[in-house]
C-alpha cells in the first residue's frame, strides 16, 4: 500500500469514526440516565463506550476527546469498582461525558 493509499484510508476511518461519534455519545447519555435510575449494569456498558472513545479517539487523531475520556474512565473504573456510583460519583460522571461532548 502507497503512503497515499495509506493516508486515504486512514482519512476514510476518520471520518467514520467522527460519523458515528454523535450516536456513540447518545448511547452514553441514555446509560448514564440509566446509572441515575440505578441500573447497575448501565454503569460497565457506559464504561466500556468510554474506554472505546478513550483508545479509538486517541488512534484517530482526536487527544481532546481521548484526554476527556480517559478522565471519565477512570471514575467509572473507580465506581465499579466501588460496587457502584453514589449521587457524587453521577454528578462527576456527568461533568465528565459533558467535557466528552465538548471535546467531541
Amino acid at each position: 500500500m502507497t503512503q497515499d493509499a495509506l493516508q486515504a484510508h486512514l482519512d476514510r476511518l476518520r471520518a467514520k469514526f467522527a460519523t458515528e461519534l454523535p450516536q456513540k455519545l447518545a448511547e452514553a447519555e441514555a446509560l448514564l440516565a440509566a446509572v441515575r435510575a440505578g441500573d447497575a449494569e448501565a454503569l460497565k456498558g457506559l464504561r466500556f463506550i468510554v474506554h472505546r472513545l478513550h483508545g479509538t479517539g486517541g488512534t484517530m487523531g482526536f487527544a481532546a476527546l481521548s484526554t476527556a475520556a480517559a478522565a471519565l474512565e477512570a471514575r467509572l473504573d473507580t465506581c465499579l469498582q466501588a460496587g457502584g456510583a453514589g449521587p457524587d460519583d453521577i454528578t462527576a460522571i456527568a461533568a465528565g461525558l459533558a467535557a466528552l461532548k465538548a471535546a467531541a
